[in-house]
């Protein structure tokens, strides 16, 4: 399966996807969803759980379809949609233009996320100054962790998305530091 992506106004990705039940059926060769990350926070002397957009803004779609089909089904959307705004594309030139996520991108995505649709928290723990992952999406990953924020229990992890290096939140909880 192709993955796709819409961007669409920040905040508005559950909108989007109403808009899109309105226009099209869905079925096992079409999967939109706004892809999640559990996370922790402490408030109030009180650890609360929550799920967060991963990418703010963004919209992904699994789909069977090709590139162009693609982008002509989801044309009308865009057009008739105020928070949809364009179909993210790759390629440098008019004539190297793609609409499908890249496999070395699509495969990074499906490692983090697997069949669902939101990345468990992942937990370790610091030994001086390595961050050693123990369970969780994160696992292997320790590399391209480039900040913990304990408190929040959140880490900074750069991954190369949409053609680009970007650094992305993910939930990890530190057991202990040693």
């Amino acid at each position: 399966m192709s993955m796709f992506v819409l961007f669409v106004k920040t905040g508005y990705e559950e909108k989007v996807l109403k808009e899109m039940a309105s226009i099209w059926s869905f079925d096992e060769s079409l999967r939109p969803f706004v892809p999640m990350f559990d996370s922790r926070f402490r408030k109030g002397g009180k650890i609360l759980s929550e799920k967060r957009r991963w990418m703010p803004g963004y919209v992904f779609v699994e789909s069977e379809l090709t590139g162009m089909d693609f982008s002509s089904l989801s044309r009308p959307l865009i057009l008739w949609s105020e928070h949809a705004l364009k179909l993210l594309r790759y390629g440098n030139s008019f004539l190297d233009i793609s609409y499908e996520m890249k496999s070395d991108e699509h495969k990074s995505f499906q490692r983090l996320f697997g069949e669902k649709d939101c990345v468990d928290m992942s937990k370790g723990f610091i030994d001086g100054d390595k961050i050693l992952v123990t369970e969780g999406a994160l696992v292997g990953l320790e590399g391209s962790i480039k900040r913990i924020n304990r408190h929040k229990m959140l880490a900074h992890v750069e991954i190369e998305m949409f053609g680009a290096t970007r650094i992305t939140e993910f939930g990890l909880e530190v057991i202990s530091k040693k």
